[in-house]
């Protein structure tokens, strides 16, 4: 019976050991980054949503998306801030928007990857 009890300590003495170290792993993973718009780069606060649309269909992993930017810069820009494209580098009209891909990961998890604005789109095709 007195091999048992050390068994079961010994367990316990493992397990508690094996929770800390795990919970030390997941501590030191990256801080979240604060979501920033495309065309602005102004922070997004909890509960503001960049303005895009998504196309059809909705069950790929790979859908095509418009950003048209966040409540920060459209539809009316608030003074100071320039809508610039992260691809071509220049000032983004009020009425252009970016074009972009939406991946849709496992997890519920989603990565949009800017591919330009209308000017510099139409510039590649």
């Amino acid at each position: 019976m007195g091999g048992a009890v050390c068994v079961i300590i010994a367990l316990i003495t493992w397990y508690v050991r094996y929770t800390q170290k795990q919970n030390e792993k997941n501590s030191k993973k990256r801080p979240m980054q604060p979501v920033k718009c495309p065309l602005c780069d102004s922070s997004l606060f909890v509960g503001e949503n960049l303005i895009s649309k998504v196309y059809r269909p909705m069950n790929v992993p790979d859908q095509l998306m418009v950003v048209m930017g966040c409540p920060h810069c459209y539809p009316h820009c608030e003074p100071g801030l320039k809508r610039i494209c992260p691809v071509c580098h220049k000032e983004v009209a009020q009425n252009q928007s970016l074009t972009a891909r939406l991946f849709n990961k496992s997890l519920g998890k989603k990565h949009v990857h800017v591919l330009g604005c209308s000017n510099c789109r139409k510039a590649k095709e």
